[in-house]
């Protein structure tokens, strides 16, 4: 099924390549850049899972009436997979904030502690001269 979810998308873009060349050759742009090169990039692995994960319930939704009691635990399955992903996402994010508050409170506190140190020892040598 990841497969043909791919190779759907890999269709859509096949799709749009051949619109594009039509376009291209019909007006001569030496100097200009098409609108569509902006919008191009890499595709992440996020967009990559979720187009899947959404094929997949897609593909599970569609099936017959007879297949879907089949399939019916599958899609529960799928759906509840999607939602643990968010949660995990979104308790990475709070850790990761909790742990660089955390670390740029520790920088403070060793700023402060270095100011504290360099003054003692300037007071202790002002005392000594």
């Amino acid at each position: 099924m990841r497969r043909l979810a791919m190779n759907e998308i890999g269709d859509d873009e096949a799709n749009e390549d051949d619109s594009d060349s039509t376009t291209d050759n019909a007006a001569p742009a030496e100097g200009r850049k098409r609108p569509e090169s902006a919008l191009t990039g890499n595709v992440t692995k996020r967009e990559r899972l979720a187009v899947v994960m959404d094929s997949l319930t897609d593909s599970l939704k569609s099936a017959s009436e007879e297949d879907s009691h089949k399939y019916e635990y599958r899609s529960q399955r799928l759906a509840f997979d999607k939602e643990q992903a968010e949660l995990k996402r979104q308790h990475d994010a709070v850790e990761a904030d909790k742990r660089r508050n955390m670390s740029m409170s520790w920088k403070r506190n060793v700023d402060k502690q270095t100011k504290k140190e360099k003054s003692e020892c300037l007071n202790s040598f002002a005392l000594c001269s």
